[in-house]
């Protein structure tokens, strides 16, 4: 059971709007029209998905599960101002965090997501009888509560070439009044909006900290919210006052992302697999740092290893055409990726359109054996040569 609050705190009766630059309109269904239908097997078309926005109050980094309190909205009913909803993360959903790709653990509780879902009627019960409250009440959209994608502001405005523009700060009221800014030289918003800070507020600066002194006006900030919509437009959490220190964010969470796949694995599913020949095929789910697709080796080296010598493996050597494949659950856990991994080599790799969901990388591989989890739709996890294949601690893995 996630580990939820058991009580909800009295909220003040004010009504608060907050500066969405729009709330990506372009990714929600049409108002009025009937929720997409998730099918097995299938990853979902562009724009199919349902935006919500809300602040992480709870999270179960192990298996991908957590909880929003969702933005208030004009939409809503008072009744309903905050009311949590409680989520699972698709198989092939994915994260990001200061711009980067990122895992549930790496993002703080009280961080503000922006985030496209899909509803899961079945899924929203299960999570409701699971919640630690007396009413169990949740959010009038808790059906939908299977993200595809979620990003903390700094990646959700980064992506789409927006920023905040520093127009003054009350020191008094403990508020910057800031303008948002599109990529556009015209594209301003027609009014500001007014962020509260705090003395825990984190300055960013260069390669690393700044304070209150280093703000100016003019300058283009992203920002990291809290309280979003409960304390009008948001807290600041984090503010990155210049380009450099937004690089060093970006930078230092592609690095804690590579580590964390490179141990745990690249997932997917398993698109068919050829019995016979004992051939594989699986397509990578989508949200990795592409990068890390490097190691694998291309087709040509593929080609060329097949005419040659066959490799001979020595004392700590491994053969650079070999992956290693485990299987996983829908929650992208191995059960004991150490000890339950097969090996084969690498046969093909597949680049095709990405999708959202879908990497667009498929490729096919002949592991010494076809364990029973290799069937198609079967979610599984694979390393490249070049990556060490460890243990992990004993809660990350689905054998205890």
């Amino acid at each position: 059971m996630l580990p939820w609050t058991s009580s909800l705190r009295l909220l003040p009766s004010w009504l608060v709007v907050i500066c969405t630059f729009g709330l990506a309109s372009d990714l929600c269904a049409a108002d009025g029209e009937k929720p997409f239908a998730l099918k097995p097997g299938e990853f979902p078309p562009e724009g199919s998905a349902h935006y919500i926005g809300g602040e992480l109050i709870a999270l179960d980094h192990v298996n991908r599960t957590g909880m929003l309190r969702i933005d208030r909205t004009d939409a809503q009913r008072r009744g309903d101002w905050d009311m949590p909803l409680p989520f699972v993360m698709l198989p092939y959903g994915s994260l990001s965090y200061r711009g980067a790709p990122a895992e549930l653990r790496d993002i703080p509780i009280g961080t503000h997501l922006h985030g496209q879902f899909y509803a899961d009627s079945a899924t929203a019960r299960e999570l409701k009888a699971k919640l630690d409250t007396v009413d169990k009440r949740v959010c009038g959209e808790a059906d939908f509560c299977r993200p595809i994608r979620l990003e903390d502001d700094f990646s959700y405005y980064a992506h789409q070439g927006k920023s905040w523009r520093l127009d003054s700060i009350d020191w008094e009221r403990m508020t910057i009044i800031t303008t948002g800014m599109g990529p556009g030289k015209d594209q301003a918003d027609a009014k500001p909006t007014i962020f509260q800070i705090a003395n825990s507020t984190r300055i960013w600066k260069g390669r690393g900290f700044g304070d209150y002194s280093d703000l100016a006006e003019g300058q283009t900030l992203a920002i990291n919210i809290t309280n979003a919509t409960l304390k009008g437009p948001g807290r600041c959490v984090d503010i990155w006052l210049d380009d450099e220190s937004r690089k060093v964010a970006t930078a230092h969470q592609t690095e804690v992302h590579r580590q964390f796949i490179r141990e745990h694995g690249l997932a997917g599913w398993i698109d068919e697999v050829d019995n016979a020949q004992g051939i594989v095929t699986m397509t990578i789910f989508g949200g990795f740092d592409p990068k890390l697709m490097e190691d694998f080796p291309s087709n040509a080296a593929l080609e060329a290893a097949a005419k040659g010598p066959a490799f001979v493996p020595g004392p700590g050597l491994i053969d650079p055409v070999t992956v290693t494949a485990a299987v996983a659950e829908d929650n992208l856990r191995t059960w004991d990726q150490i000890n339950d991994r097969k090996a084969g080599p690498l046969l093909e790799t597949i680049k095709g359109e990405a999708t959202p969901g879908n990497s667009g990388f498929r490729i096919r591989f002949k592991p010494a054996i076809l364990l029973e989890g290799f069937r198609p739709k079967r979610f599984i996890r694979v390393w490249p040569a070049r990556w060490k294949v460890d243990d992990l601690p004993r809660e990350e893995k689905m054998y205890y």
